[in-house]
């Protein structure tokens, strides 16, 4: 008679120590940083004469436009591999 009270005395102690387990954590703010928001140019600059000097400066401004919407597209991406570490 003493064994099954010892079983279900081992048994019931197990199943309420899951009862108390560990606070819930908060979930992580999931919004992007806003500069990282601002769209892409819809149109890239035109050059203002066929001068060597004014194709030279629109080339700058072009290159310019590129480098800001890759450095935004980079940031969203990073955030997006964080907030996937962290679920």
């Amino acid at each position: 008679m003493r064994k099954p009270t010892l079983l279900i005395l081992i048994v019931t102690l197990t199943l309420t120590a899951c009862a108390f387990g560990t606070m819930p954590t908060q979930a992580p703010e999931l919004q992007p940083p806003q500069s990282d928001l601002q769209t892409c140019m819809d149109e890239l600059p035109v050059p203002m004469s066929s001068a060597m000097t004014d194709l030279l400066s629109n080339h700058i401004a072009v290159a310019k436009a590129y480098h800001q919407c890759k450095d935004r597209h980079n940031g969203l991406v990073k955030w997006l591999e964080k907030v996937n570490e962290v679920r």
